[in-house]
């Protein structure tokens, strides 16, 4: 294929299908976060490379889109995550607004993977951030919040899955020279790679014992009870309890596993973290938790938690909504003395919430002419077409059935034509 045909590795098209589809996911979810409270906020796309840099994790640095802005000589930045733009709004903008804030938001975001990675460069996300409340009620609502959204969609086989920086604070805390490298270990949960560099090290022995039985450390919730043996995990394993006591108030509608040792997001997360997953998806449906430390990075010490919700992967998992974004009527006039009376008529069925095309210049003939009303995408004209035939002479075809009703008049058609 000729190469300016083609998009960067990373990045696609959406057609009318899958994009009606996303839209419509993003419709259901802002309008979930807005029952709960939750404002809707828009950021940029692109910001200063310095002021990016300080709201993100390591993760992301090395993965930052980045040019030259032409007017300023200044390096920015395509946005790698949309939280700590709000960080920034908060501690500036809306310094001067009443706590706890609550805010949402949709967009793309942007990030340079590795050729061959197989990872998207562009993701559309959308998320909400709970700003000024450091409780355990406030992680409970952004964690009950998140499922309570990918529910409206019909999604109910998800697992939610609970984790708490503060566990691999302590595991990480004497780790010293070894520490980057136990970390890529851990990410693996690789038990074999974590022995080799972690026994012949400093590491107290409470925390080897730990590293050296990793898989006493995630799977389902009895393993919160084992852990809390532990003196130094006690105030995280507590806390993990009592997010869990506050959802069940919620009803939540999701299984229950624990990974205290998961390692994404640790350098960002301050507290209790959350992932949300289903049995037929490879990638995280769901991703979020506490970062207290963020706003502080852009001046203003402000605790806070949120997620973010993959879009795309989301709609991968939920049914699609055939026919709600599809056309319902096809209007065609035989002759230019008829545009009127269908342009009237295209009119009143689109102020009654019809979705209809007005064929003036014939583009649909072949389509009518032989009752085929299908396309690429299914059927085409859901509930069929219109052919003015003279003033006195009005046929509508129903697309599923073939069928022809005729009426002599507009209001006649209007009036008993069932629409």
């Amino acid at each position: 294929m000729n190469k300016f045909l083609t998009l960067p590795q990373g990045v696609k098209d959406f057609g009318p299908v899958k994009a009606e589809n996303l839209k419509r996911i993003e419709n259901v979810l802002l309008e979930e976060f807005s029952y709960w409270g939750y404002r809707r906020v828009i950021t940029p796309l692109f910001e200063y490379f310095d002021t990016m840099s300080a709201g993100i994790g390591e993760d992301f640095k090395n993965r930052l889109m980045k040019f030259v802005d032409p007017h300023t000589g200044e390096i920015v930045v395509l946005r790698p995550d949309i939280t700590p733009q709000i960080g920034r709004m908060v501690a500036t903008q809306l310094s001067d607004h009443r706590y706890p804030l609550r805010l949402c938001y949709s967009g793309r975001v942007v990030r340079y993977e590795e050729k061959g990675s197989g990872k998207e460069r562009e993701v559309f996300q959308l998320g909400c951030e709970l700003l000024g409340l450091s409780s355990t009620e406030g992680d409970s609502e952004i964690i009950a919040l998140a499922l309570k959204s990918i529910n409206r969609l019909g999604l109910k086989k998800i697992t939610l899955n609970l984790g708490h920086t503060g566990i691999l604070d302590v595991v990480l805390h004497d780790a010293g020279e070894i520490r980057d490298e136990l970390v890529q270990a851990l990410a693996k949960k690789d038990q074999e790679w974590i022995r080799r560099i972690v026994e012949p090290s400093g590491i107290p022995a409470d925390v080897k014992d730990v590293l050296f039985s990793l898989s006493d450390y995630y799977g389902d919730t009895d393993i919160l009870r084992r852990a809390a043996q532990n003196e130094r995990f006690r105030p995280c394993i507590e806390e993990i309890v009592s997010v869990i006591s506050v959802l069940e108030e919620y009803n939540i509608e999701c299984d229950i596993s624990v990974d205290l040792v998961e390692v994404k997001g640790f350098e960002y997360y301050t507290g209790v973290t959350f992932e949300v997953i289903s049995s037929v998806a490879p990638a995280s449906l769901v991703t979020g938790g506490r970062y207290d430390g963020l706003v502080s990075r852009y001046g203003r010490n402000v605790p806070a938690a949120g997620f973010a919700i993959d879009a795309e992967a989301l709609m991968q998992n939920t049914k699609s909504s055939d026919g709600e974004n599809q056309v319902h009527f096809i209007i065609v006039p035989k002759s230019q003395d008829l545009r009127s009376d269908a342009i009237r008529l295209a009119e009143w069925l689109r102020s009654s919430s019809f979705k209809v095309i007005l064929d003036l210049s014939g583009s649909y003939a072949d389509m009518i002419d032989s009752n085929n009303f299908f396309d690429g995408d299914g059927l085409f004209a859901t509930y069929g077409v219109i052919k003015l035939e003279s003033s006195s002479e009005i046929k509508l075809v129903e697309s599923r059935t073939g069928s022809i009703r005729e009426f002599s008049n507009l209001e006649e058609l209007l009036t008993g034509g069932g629409l």
